[in-house]
């Protein structure tokens, strides 16, 4: 690989430049800080500090305050056993082991948050240093060094080129919108055949995936605003309509799994395909609208799309080719149909979401097609 294809790699990795160099640095300080108190065990704490690092503000919060709680619930536990249950040989050891890793393993099962008090209270019981050091002067040490790691990773998380949550939310928004985009496409492509079944499920994986990281995000900037890291609205509701949305096309999935019947998709085929063109174009500005902060676009060529569909559907139930379908292929027409109607009622959800989190300082224009 050439200088300038690392370059180029390196180009579009913003977000992780900054992890990587706030990462570097909280360790590079935690380990000055660690020798110039002469800490026993100064590692402890650069580990911490490079552990905790997140890609948010939030994330480093949540990522340190749970490992300062795991470890002193650790540290306590670990203390206590160590001090009541005697362990000079391999098999009284083994039962003091027990008696310290079963209850924090059993809490960390029920509270992920501290999973890490396991960890310390085995270090406690079982060190070498502890023995010579005493339970009580290790545990503190120990406390001390990762409280030590904790704070220094929050603040270079906190000031060091810092990036909060609402952006990293925005971003994951914003691929989920154009996934949704691509998911409609494939579902609406042709109403006359089956929609691709390996691509389909593909596409409901990336979404899933990019829905799971915006919830994740969603916690980091709650957690934000609750300490009062952010300024940024709240982004429950948005990302509320973004699982609606994807309700909406797995409703549309289940109409179109199977062809529509041959006479009713010769009334309604342009006009979806007008409708699918159209939303896929909101989908797709929407995506844009969030990740710059701007206005959201228009939804007159949706409703306009919309309102064709319809007129499409009246003709069809004018006809009379209604009559000679099976009451399957009657419910998923009608169903295509109600689906669409929830779609673009959770759009105009969307749009509202999208003008609350739209930056003052760049308006957008709310008439982009």
């Amino acid at each position: 690989m050439t200088r300038r294809h690392v370059a180029a790699w390196l180009k579009g990795r913003s977000g992780e430049r900054r992890l990587a160099l706030r990462t570097t640095l909280a360790g590079l300080i935690t380990f000055t800080l660690a020798h110039l108190l002469n800490l026993p065990q100064g590692y402890w704490a650069v580990l911490t500090s490079v552990i905790i690092m997140q890609a948010s503000v939030g994330g480093s919060l949540k990522a340190g305050l749970d490992r300062m709680l795991g470890t002193v619930a650790g540290a306590i536990w670990g203390v206590s056993v160590t001090l009541t249950l005697p362990h000079r040989d391999t098999l009284s050891l083994g039962l003091a082991l027990a008696v310290a890793v079963a209850p924090l393993a059993l809490v960390a099962a029920l509270k992920p948050n501290y999973r890490v008090a396991p960890v310390t209270a085995i270090i406690v019981l079982l060190s070498t240093t502890g023995v010579q050091l005493g339970p009580m002067h290790y545990a503190l040490d120990r406390v001390l060094e990762i409280g030590l790691g904790c704070l220094i990773g929050f603040v270079v998380s906190l000031l060091v080129l810092p990036t909060r949550a609402n952006r990293l939310l925005a971003e994951a928004a914003a691929e989920l919108l154009l996934a949704l985009r691509d998911l409609l496409a494939l579902l609406l492509r042709d109403i006359a055949q089956s929609p691709d079944g390996a691509a389909v499920i593909a596409t409901h994986l990336k979404l899933s995936q990019a829905l799971s990281r915006v919830e994740g995000f969603l916690d980091d900037m709650n957690r934000e605003r609750v300490n009062w890291l952010t300024d940024a609205p709240d982004a429950q509701p948005f990302v509320r309509t973004l699982r609606r949305l994807h309700h909406d096309l797995t409703a549309i999935g289940r109409t179109v799994t199977e062809p529509l019947p041959q006479p009713a998709s010769q009334f309604v085929a342009e006009a979806t395909g007008s409708l699918r063109v159209a939303i896929s174009d909101y989908l797709g500005n929407s995506a844009v609208s969030v990740s710059r902060q701007v206005a959201p676009p228009s939804l007159a060529f949706v409703d306009k799309a919309l309102r064709e569909f319809q007129h499409s559907l009246d003709g069809l139930r004018q006809s009379g080719t209604l009559q000679r379908l099976d009451i399957d292929e009657v419910e998923r027409i009608f169903g295509l149909a109600f689906a669409l109607q929830q779609l673009r009622s959770n759009l105009g959800d969307l749009a509202d979401r999208l003008a609350e989190h739209a930056s003052p300082s760049r308006p957008g224009n709310r008439n982009v097609p």
